[in-house]
């Protein structure tokens, strides 16, 4: 087992080496023209080598590029997909949010935005708590499968059938595991209905005693970019409850996907 000092020590050595990463990257931002590993160490500061070494893992990620004929290096394409990433979040909080406010109180129910994140899972990015005293919560900002829960059940659906096994397959670990997931070929056939119907349900299935009903949000181009959902109590959350709750959350999803863009189709289904 290391001990304290040697963990602390790993991890001023991760983060410093992020830092000169960070350096890299603002280096080849705010450039106009590719650059050589000589031009980029001197505007960072850092030494030849150094940079020499983390262009190569930024290369390998896509962080940034190289030019196969000059050997030069630019800021690479999934630097703007985080970034346009980024700036859709930002735009769909904005959107959300009044909407978000006006079907927690409608409801009495915690009211939760979720995204796909990292490829194969999701995040709770923002919430609106009940009011009740016996409430239940998203757990925000934590990394989450696509093998469990209502939201996750929508990413399923707007992925094709292969990349939908592949997941249930892997069963791939996350910061959290579900107390009671279902069966990869039950969730494979739950996500065919979800397509049909449009929405969305677990039944304690991440937590104990809670349970989640989720829509679909969509901007411009039908792509699906956030789902909304109600979490509460299952003794709440109800067979009954749920045909009653489905129409105000699905209402609000559109006007969310309105907001930002959505012009759907002529009637309801995937």
């Amino acid at each position: 087992m290391p001990s304290r000092a040697g963990v602390k020590g790993a991890g001023t050595e991760v983060s410093e080496l992020l830092r000169r990463a960070v350096q890299v990257l603002e280096v080849l931002r705010v450039s106009d023209d590719a650059l050589s590993i000589r031009q980029v160490a001197d505007r960072a500061g850092l030494s030849k080598s150094t940079v020499q070494r983390l262009l190569r893992e930024l290369v390998d990620t896509d962080l940034a590029g190289q030019d196969p004929v000059t050997q030069r290096y630019r800021l690479g394409p999934r630097t703007l997909a985080l970034g346009v990433a980024y700036q859709r979040r930002l735009n769909l909080r904005q959107a959300a949010l009044p909407h978000m406010g006006r079907l927690r109180d409608a409801a009495g129910e915690t009211v939760g935005l979720t995204v796909a994140f990292g490829g194969d899972q999701m995040m709770h990015i923002e919430q609106l708590e009940s009011v009740s005293e016996l409430r239940a919560t998203f757990d925000i900002g934590r990394p989450l499968p696509l093998w469990s829960g209502a939201p996750s059940r929508l990413f399923l659906a707007a992925r094709p059938d292969e990349d939908i096994r592949r997941i249930l397959d892997q069963h791939d670990p996350s910061e959290i595991t579900p107390i009671n997931p279902p069966e990869p070929a039950a969730l494979f056939a739950d996500v065919q209905n979800v397509r049909a119907q449009g929405y969305a349900v677990a039944v304690e299935e991440t937590l104990p005693g809670v349970s989640t009903l989720s829509a679909p949000i969509r901007a411009a181009g039908a792509d699906l970019v956030a789902t909304l959902s109600l979490t509460s109590p299952s003794s709440r959350l109800t067979e009954d409850a749920i045909r009653s709750l489905l129409p105000e959350l699905l209402r609000t999803a559109r006007a969310i996907s309105a907001d930002l863009g959505h012009l759907p189709p002529g009637s309801g289904g995937w």
